[in-house]
């Protein structure tokens, strides 16, 4: 599911991209070659110094950190089968938040700064993503089991301070590139089947009266 998500925010970029930018810099249109791509930053550069060329002059989405929504973690785990009238009883689904890093591999530090400033423009016009407004269909490369079906995702951009950055990127192996951080809310995760089924649902109490015998001595 978390492939999914970050698939899904992938593939709307480029759809983006291709439909209504152009380099700014070339005044050429879309070469039709996805300008986004899933992956790790971390990786760009194998061993030797070698640059990957499939994540080169790219902008690389990379999943850097995953946060649970704990506010959210009350929720009710149980409910009514209509069909069985028993009561499904299942572990809360966990609410995730994922950090996505946008990182720009362009050979040109203008060309870099250019497509960072393009992400940040594209979610300040479209933040919110759910199953009723993007094709599915198109967002390919995830096993059955590891689609969402229903979901609302936001982005929010995320600042971190310059400790954080600094830490972050020496995770990522030292170099640092042009790059925005955001933060993906709220992925909701569980396991469809219920674990176990109660009793039936009690729909309707009635009330019986019964006479009192009182007992007394020489009554």
């Amino acid at each position: 599911m978390i492939l999914h998500a970050v698939k899904i925010i992938v593939h709307e970029l480029n759809a983006h991209f291709e439909n209504v930018l152009t380099d700014p810099l070339t005044s050429s249109p879309p070469t039709g070659e996805d300008q986004v791509e899933l992956g790790n930053i971390a990786l760009l550069e194998g061993n030797g110094g070698t640059v990957k060329p499939e994540l080169q002059n790219k902008i690389i989405a990379t999943v850097v950190n995953m946060r649970e929504e704990k506010t959210l973690k009350n929720t009710p785990h149980f409910r009514v089968n209509e069909a069985s009238l028993r009561t499904e009883y299942f572990n809360p689904p966990i609410f995730l938040n994922s950090f996505l890093l946008f990182s720009a591999t362009s050979g040109t530090y203008d060309k870099a700064l250019s497509e960072i400033s393009r992400i940040i423009r594209f979610f300040q016009f479209r933040s919110v993503f759910t199953h009723d407004t993007v094709n599915l269909a198109a967002v390919t490369g995830v096993p059955a089991y590891d689609r969402l079906e229903e979901f609302k995702l936001i982005m929010e951009l995320y600042s971190p301070s310059f400790e954080e950055l600094n830490h972050l990127w020496g995770t990522l192996g030292g170099k640092q590139y042009p790059s925005v951080l955001y933060l993906m809310r709220l992925l909701e995760l569980r396991h469809v089947p219920p674990q176990y089924e109660g009793g039936g649902v009690i729909e309707e109490i009635q009330r019986h009266y019964q006479p009192l015998t009182t007992y007394g001595s020489g009554n």
